[in-house]
């Protein structure tokens, strides 16, 4: 049995012990590690208006109805809807999966102020009222788990249920140490911003080896596409009282948990309300692109429960 192989038992051990009901094509997905259907729709992109101005998303629909609830999904800091382009077509088999930029990222347009997460949030309220989701799922990865916990305190009749990526619950200290390490990677110019890029794509190798090199360079100009403003994400976030935020959740909520420099931050989520359940997951690297295929069924068996 290879190793593979066994860390699909062990999600299967632990969605049963986290109380997740685990669908046929979920066991079949999880043991062989092949999407539930086997002709994942093709990716669109589109544009609506928000709060801030335009907002870009990356989208899947089947091609026929079948009534279970839209997906938003909501991206890490610095980066896009891009990044989840991989993961978009393994759960829009059987629902719309969307995948928007943040106001100041991707092709959104960016906000004159420094973002907050309530206003990445309801950007993302705006897109639902734009594209008429009366109700949805969210799927949120880092900034974007901030993001989809200030949605549902917004709109908490609008959000059924809950998959994060990561639980950001840092303590003062450790926002004020992540904030020195990020401090010198924010160049203060375009110049000094178009000299650091050679060292950047450089340590963009794992990246490259997991995507490829074509959506791995897609990424990467994603992440520096407005290299003057990319922080505000990550300040965006460390500003949000996200723990104060999460108990104001009632909805049931995943929490995906893999072997990540967050993971023993994201462990503190466990036991914080009968609503909550962490997954702990063997892998390393990105989640919803070079493991899209193993996550996806995760999720849809969480959603469809």
């Amino acid at each position: 049995m290879t190793a593979d192989a066994v860390d699909r038992r062990h999600l299967l051990v632990g969605m049963a012990a986290a109380g997740l009901s685990v669908t046929g094509h979920a066991v079949r997905a999880a043991e062989t590690g092949q999407a539930p259907v086997s002709a994942p729709a093709g990716v669109q992109q589109d544009m609506a208006t928000c709060r801030f101005g335009v907002i870009h998303y990356h989208f899947v629909k089947p091609a026929k109805p079948t009534g279970k609830l839209p997906v938003l999904c909501f991206h890490a800091s610095p980066g896009s809807g891009l990044g989840f382009t991989r993961f978009l077509p393994f759960l829009g088999t059987d629902r719309m999966v969307i995948a928007a930029d943040n106001p100041g990222y991707g092709l959104s347009d960016r906000p004159h102020q420094p973002s907050t997460i309530a206003d990445f949030a309801g950007a993302m309220g705006d897109l639902m009222d734009a594209l008429n989701l009366k109700q949805v799922d969210l799927v949120g990865s880092h900034t974007g788990s901030a993001t989809a916990v200030e949605l549902t305190r917004q709109r908490p009749g609008a959000v059924r249920r809950l998959v994060l990526h990561s639980a950001p619950l840092f303590t003062p200290q450790e926002i004020a140490d992540y904030k020195v390490r990020l401090a010198g990677s924010h160049p203060e110019s375009l110049d000094q911003a178009a000299a650091q890029l050679p060292d950047l794509w450089s340590k963009f190798a794992r990246m490259r080896n997991e995507l490829g090199d074509d959506l791995a360079w897609k990424v990467f100009w994603e992440m520096n596409r407005d290299p003057l403003h990319r922080g505000w994400g990550h300040d965006a976030a460390f500003a949000y009282d996200y723990a104060s935020g999460l108990k104001q959740v009632r909805q049931p909520t995943l929490i995906l948990n893999p072997q990540e420099s967050m993971s023993p931050v994201t462990a503190r989520a466990r036991g914080m309300a009968p609503n909550i359940q962490v997954m702990d997951l063997p892998w390393t690297g990105g989640l919803f692109s070079l493991h899209a295929q193993d996550v996806a069924p995760l999720v849809r068996a969480h959603l469809d429960a």
